[in-house]
């Protein structure tokens, strides 16, 4: 029996990884949105690199944010490297003890879905549930194929595919956590509901809030922390003008290379991080009361990303010198309305 899919759903997570530890806190008993993971774990702030094939990309820091969300909602982390000469009884190990785990993937050794086969591979992280007794297939969990109609699946993959799929390293400037099996344990349940609680019920209002989505004050201030960590950090005040340095240094290579760029460019704006992760942010927004301005910045910041992705497709097919002024035009107005939006963030939602 080859890798297939065994079950299809129409709902996707924003990220892989993201979406992936939400489906670890279901598996141990304790859901948590990933709009939560993203809340927490200050996964709207974006940084500049290089992708895992060398071209631009505009990403959040996704491994931070997606430990950093877990641990803010009262889950430990854990990180084991894979042991190559036994992967089998280790996994099966690791399953029993913690009943799911998630590990990082050169998509090139991905067979059950035709997007893995007929696409440039890339990294991406995917749920491991169950391994068969014989460790010939294991049980994954892929919150986010990627394609014209994105999906999430459960699906039966052979263990050579899996073995061969974490151990063919892939790296980018953003992701560099090949080789291990990631898990969670709930502190919370392991301390009686109460841990880091304190006994003022603080505990519980984590669990709660891990099911609902944060709110209240809490999100207020999880908001509020990110604005003031834009401001605070480089890698994300800089980041648009990071992107837009090296869009343009891609741009100015050979065609082939710049058509390539100009597509990803598209899918970093459009279909994989900025607009979906914008989308995500309109959410928190509004269940943070935030201001009209806000709000209003945000609709434009999206409106922005969303028009850079239809240029990028004509610079792609064109390589009109006036397309490309024209993607300069709209990082100039990203920029600005993005550092318009943090600092309304930051000002908080009674500035109206």
């Amino acid at each position: 029996m080859d890798s297939h899919i065994v079950e299809r759903y129409d709902d996707t997570a924003v990220n892989c990884l993201t979406g992936s530890y939400s489906v670890l806190a279901g598996i141990a008993g304790r859901p948590v949105e990933e709009q939560t993971v993203f809340e927490r774990g200050d996964g709207y702030l974006f940084q500049a690199g290089l992708d895992e094939s060398g071209y631009p990309e505009y990403i959040f820091p996704v491994e931070e944010a997606g430990a950093l969300g877990m641990t803010r909602s009262g889950f430990t982390v854990h990180k084991e490297p894979i042991d190559f000469r036994a992967p089998g009884p280790q996994l099966e190990a690791l399953l029993k003890r913690h009943r799911a785990v998630i590990v990082w993937v050169n998509t090139a050794h991905l067979n059950y879905a035709d997007v893995y086969r007929e696409n440039n591979p890339y990294l991406h992280a995917v749920v491991v549930r169950k391994i068969s007794a014989d460790h010939g297939h294991v049980d994954v969990h892929d919150s986010l194929v990627v394609g014209p109609q994105p999906f999430s699946c459960r699906a039966a993959v052979t263990f050579d595919d899996l073995v061969r799929s974490a151990a063919d390293r892939i790296k980018s400037d953003a992701h560099d956590a090949m080789g291990f099996f990631y898990a969670v344990s709930d502190d919370l349940r392991a301390d009686g509901g109460g841990g880091g609680g304190g006994g003022d019920g603080s505990a519980d209002r984590i669990a709660a809030a891990g099911e609902r989505g944060v709110g209240g004050a809490e999100l207020s201030a999880a908001l509020t922390r990110q604005a003031e960590r834009f401001f605070a950090e480089d890698r994300f005040r800089g980041a648009i003008r990071r992107y837009q340095e090296l869009c343009e240094e891609c741009f100015a290579g050979p065609p082939e290379r710049a058509a390539v760029g100009a597509r990803r460019l598209f899918h970093h704006a459009s279909v994989l991080y900025a607009v979906p992760s914008l989308q995500l942010m309109a959410r928190s927004l509004r269940a943070a009361g935030a201001s009209e301005r806000s709000l209003a910045l945000h609709e434009e910041a999206t409106r922005h990303w969303e028009a850079m992705g239809v240029l990028a497709l004509r610079h792609e097919a064109t390589s009109a010198p006036s397309v490309l002024k024209r993607i300069t035009q709209r990082f100039d107005q990203l920029d600005e309305v993005t550092v318009n939006l943090w600092e309304s963030v930051a000002a908080g939602p009674e500035v109206r």
